[in-house]
């Protein structure tokens, strides 16, 4: 059975697509079947990935579609895409408005029919509230929070928190959780200053004694930028690099939470 990772936030412009695609590939470099799930309306991870946006989000939930006539190569070993584009938001308006469960749309769109492969389901989610985000995370075995270290950063955080609390009661939920910090400058009073507010404010959230799911930094790097440019992937672009690094880290971690 595929292991389900969810990567999200509720605010945008922290990483979120950049994490998704290098974990992936990092999955994917050390033997592990992964399909990424594109369900931002944005479409960006396709862009990451140099593989052309199309509706196969919107196909497969609403349009009659199987998973596998929208899956897509990506020209690398292991790693396959369901890409998407503007028509994902509406492919879930489509299904409210049919009256439709869209965590039973997404699971069966998507989880339902593997059987064995691939190891590991990586859903993009957009930074919005409920609808497939939150049913993306009721389906993860992993939910995954990219935190950019600005002033706003844990407001994405908290309000992915809340929902997990939320489907812990209304759907037993039962995942893990980790918080990975991005864009940390440590040149910078404030980047460092951010780091440890979200630090503490964490530790005040979370039950007491708990262990803070807070993974190690993730630097602000032209060469991320750079890579996505070049709609490759950190361990393509710069293989030896700090960046490359870092995210092996997070693929040690997650291969570490959840097993596949």
């Amino acid at each position: 059975m595929a292991k389900i990772i969810t990567v999200a936030s509720q605010k945008g412009g922290v990483g979120k697509t950049t994490t998704v695609v290098n974990l992936a590939h990092g999955l994917a470099l050390k033997g592990k079947a992964v399909m990424v799930v594109d369900l931002d309306s944005q479409g960006q991870a396709a862009v990451a990935l140099g593989v052309d946006q199309d509706s196969g989000i919107f196909n497969a939930l609403v349009g009659g579609g199987s998973v596998n006539q929208v899956i897509r190569g990506t020209g690398r070993r292991n790693l396959w895409l369901v890409p998407g584009d503007k028509r994902t938001a509406t492919a879930q308006l489509v299904i409210q408005a049919e009256g439709r469960d869209i965590f039973s749309a997404l699971r069966e769109a998507f989880v339902a029919p593997w059987n064995g492969k691939p190891d590991y389901i990586i859903f993009d989610t957009a930074p919005s509230v409920g609808g497939l985000q939150e049913a993306a995370l009721a389906l993860a075995d992993l939910a995954l929070i990219p935190a950019a270290l600005d002033h706003l950063a844990l407001f994405g955080v908290t309000g992915v928190l809340e929902t997990l609390v939320t489907l812990t009661r209304t759907r037993q939920w039962a995942g893990g959780i980790l918080i990975q910090p991005t864009f940390f400058d440590e040149t910078t009073r404030e980047s460092r200053r951010n780091l440890e507010e979200l630090q503490h404010n964490l530790a005040q959230l979370l039950s007491q004694g708990a262990e803070l799911p807070l993974l190690a930094p993730i630097h602000r790097a032209t060469r991320l930028r750079e890579a996505a440019a070049e709609a490759q992937t950190i361990f393509e672009f710069e293989p030896e690099g700090r960046s490359a690094q870092e995210y092996a880290a997070l693929v040690w971690r997650v291969l570490e939470e959840v097993k596949a």
